[in-house]
């Protein structure tokens, strides 16, 4: 298990840390930061949809909510590493908002539910007829000249953002480890029992309601923190962040890496991330892509791509412990006749 973890992560990791000293900055600098961040959305948003099984299509409300948080508090003054810490804070808010109603509405409902809060949240920040909402989100064209993060004198845009590369490398790794250690805790196992038998679980004694809460909550405060974090880096965001394209990208990494997977999202932000970012200029050309991905991976390899992955290499284990109970059954009955 050792061994694995240091091949799957700790030395991924280490590479990453590694490139900016060995290669040119510039664009795959960029794409790195925006793949990391997006892994830990990724991660958090694998643990509704696939850990305790929510088919929740609103995550997007978490990472405005913590995006326009930090903007605002570093327009206004703050330290935009603040505005990243309680942006993450507001976002759990929004995800505990969404889980109230997480007991009674279940399945297609909730999808339903979830996708239309984010189109009212999104029709809600353009509105400039609103002095409040509009002093806070700017209407429809959203916050402009966010500060950058300044520690020491030093603007961490400077230098092709290396400053933010390392703070999303550590934001990634915070994320990933404690991530684990919540899936392998007593609530990760919560989580399973309520994605796979409910009301079994509640016949236990498991709070289901409670659960979600969690579930909602740890999800949002992690998918907020990345809201913030990118907001900060591009210096601004609009209402177009809740664009559907976007959930779309968020519902295809999960999808794609395998739902329920640890290194699942990973994979599908380190594959798709550099597709989007080819597609976007092809406008509605992008969705359709990201339909072909979901459709390939429902037909292909329905458990994702790191779930298609472990399952051959266990089953390659399982047969090569069969053909060795079989050597060892053959070598055994050679001796007793002989």
């Amino acid at each position: 298990m050792r061994l694995r973890t240091i091949i799957l992560f700790v030395l991924p990791v280490a590479i990453l840390g590694l490139y900016p000293r060995v290669a040119e900055q510039g664009y795959l600098t960029y794409t790195l930061i925006v793949i990391l961040a997006y892994s830990i959305i990724g991660f958090y948003y694998n643990v509704l949809l696939g850990n305790v099984g929510i088919p929740f299509l609103g995550p997007m409300v978490p990472y405005a909510v913590g995006g326009y948080t930090a903007g605002y508090l570093s327009l206004n003054g703050y330290n935009p590493l603040i505005g990243i810490v309680v942006g993450s804070f507001f976002a759990a808010g929004s995800g505990f908002a969404f889980s109230l109603l997480s007991n009674r509405v279940r399945g297609l409902y909730m999808a339903l539910y979830s996708l239309v809060i984010t189109l009212f949240f999104h029709q809600l920040i353009v509105r400039s007829d609103i002095p409040a909402i509009f002093h806070i989100f700017v209407g429809a064209i959203g916050q402009n000249n966010i500060p950058d993060i300044t520690l020491g004198g030093f603007r961490w845009r400077l230098g092709d953002g290396v400053a933010y590369y390392y703070l999303g490398i550590l934001l990634f790794v915070g994320s990933a480890i404690f991530l684990k250690i919540l899936l392998d805790s007593r609530f990760g196992v919560a989580f399973k029992a309520v994605r796979d038998a409910e009301v079994y679980a509640a016949s236990l004694g498991i709070g289901i309601f409670r659960v979600k809460v969690i579930a909602f909550l740890v999800s949002s405060f992690f998918i907020g923190l990345a809201g913030g974090f990118l907001t900060i880096f591009y210096q601004a965001i609009g209402p177009d962040i809740l664009d559907t394209s976007n959930m779309l990208l968020f519902f295809s990494m999960v999808v794609f890496g395998g739902l329920g997977t640890f290194f699942g999202p990973v994979v599908g932000a380190f594959i798709l991330v550099p597709l989007n970012n080819y597609l976007t200029p092809y406008g509605a050309w992008r969705l359709f892509a990201w339909g072909l991905a979901i459709l390939f991976v429902v037909l292909v390899a329905p458990e994702g791509a790191v779930g298609k992955a472990e399952r051959l290499l266990r089953g390659r284990s399982i047969r090569g412990l069969i053909d060795s109970a079989r050597a060892w059954t053959r070598t055994a009955s050679g001796t007793s006749t002989s």
